[in-house]
């Protein structure tokens, strides 16, 4: 499909898409009337199958000719002028003010990426955090008992 920007230019390469998006969009294309031509043609003289010409003789004259009509340039019906709706894909440049959104929203983003991973990670050494207290706790119940002579 043929890729067009805002003015109507044809694209020739691949747009950048990080400038920019792409819309579906018709773009019409005026057909001017054409007015009919009859076609321009000339006889021959046929050729037989073995190259010879056909033309037939009786008594040493010649009596006729099979002739063939060889068309020089076709003829051209007419036709009134017509509009033709082609679908295109429209390229559209985003504004300065656009990108400067989306680069915001692209580093808030980033950050809540990041934020989520260290909670992730915080949680993951939770486990083990947790044996470590467990075990301290069972330390200190051992200390208070020899404490306490029990």
């Amino acid at each position: 499909m043929k890729i067009i920007d805002e003015t109507g230019i044809v694209l020739t390469t691949e747009p950048d898409l990080e400038a920019g998006y792409l819309v579906e969009d018709v773009e019409v294309v005026h057909h001017d009337a054409v007015e009919g031509t009859a076609p321009q043609w000339h006889r021959e003289t046929a050729k037989l199958p073995d190259g010879s010409l056909a033309i037939y003789y009786r008594d040493g004259k010649e009596i006729g000719r099979d002739m063939v009509k060889v068309i020089d340039v076709p003829g051209v019906d007419p036709q009134p002028a017509w509009d033709e709706e082609v679908p295109v894909m429209r390229y559209i440049r985003y504004t300065a003010e656009e990108l400067a959104a989306q680069t915001e929203a692209k580093k808030k983003a980033e950050e809540a990426a990041a934020a989520e991973a260290k909670k992730k990670a915080e949680l993951e050494t939770v486990p083990g955090r947790m044996d470590a207290l467990e075990a301290a706790n069972d330390d200190l119940v051992l200390m208070m008992a020899d404490l306490i002579g029990g």
